[in-house]
């Protein structure tokens, strides 16, 4: 179980997070709600240990992300931002074996072995060597997960997923979360849509 216990974090004379106590679950898919400009997506880069000089503790099982090195913490959660951040000039491929070659000093036959596996279980396998520009809303935010999935993580955190997708590239990922959430996997999202909210919640919180 991830947990956040008394999670702060003050940017200049604006207080972002506020002594936040959460907890996300594995195989369950969890919501946190909330307007805009409150700290939805603040709270998720601090999960990912993307945001540095916040206040409190965030832990796995027991243990400190904070004190985990990050080819330890790439196992436990992985981050799907509302923009992708796909490297336009690398290939689908070399996107998704980036982080296991980076990160996870993977060598170069073993990490495309692992990203062709799991592009395969999201459809994109046909996409290797195709540029993100060359690919649509859906279809890059199909690989932008698979970045996330290669490093096998315990927890996947989902910023505000259905931003640019239409109503059908909506339900699609809807049926991907429910599956990875019935392989075991823990899924945290922020969201404004409500529509798909209820098709995928299972735990809410609410950030006022």
């Amino acid at each position: 179980m991830l947990t956040t216990k008394n999670l702060s974090l003050k940017k200049g004379n604006r207080q972002i997070l506020d002594g936040i106590n959460f907890e996300f679950p594995m195989s369950c898919i969890t919501l946190i709600l909330g307007r805009s400009g409150v700290g939805k997506s603040t709270l998720l880069r601090c999960l990912a240990q993307l945001e540095t000089g916040y206040e409190g503790n965030i832990s796995f099982d027991g243990y400190s992300l904070e004190a985990l090195k990050g080819d330890e913490r790439s196992k436990l959660v992985g981050f799907i931002s509302q923009k992708y951040a796909l490297f336009p000039h690398l290939t689908v491929a070399q996107n998704c074996m980036q982080p296991l070659q980076v990160i996870q000093k993977q060598d170069r036959e073993r990490a495309f072995g692992t990203t062709l596996e799991t592009l395969r279980l999201l459809g994109m396998q046909d996409y290797l060597d195709a540029y993100p520009e060359r690919l649509s809303g859906g279809q890059q935010q199909r690989v932008a997960i698979a970045r996330a999935l290669v490093c096998n993580p315990r927890i996947l955190l989902f910023d505000e997923p259905t931003s640019s997708l239409d109503p059908k590239n909506a339900q699609n990922l809807a049926e991907i979360m429910r599956a990875l959430r019935s392989a075991g996997k823990g899924i945290v999202i922020t969201t404004h849509d409500m529509n798909f909210a209820e098709q995928v919640q299972e735990r809410t919180y609410s950030m006022n």
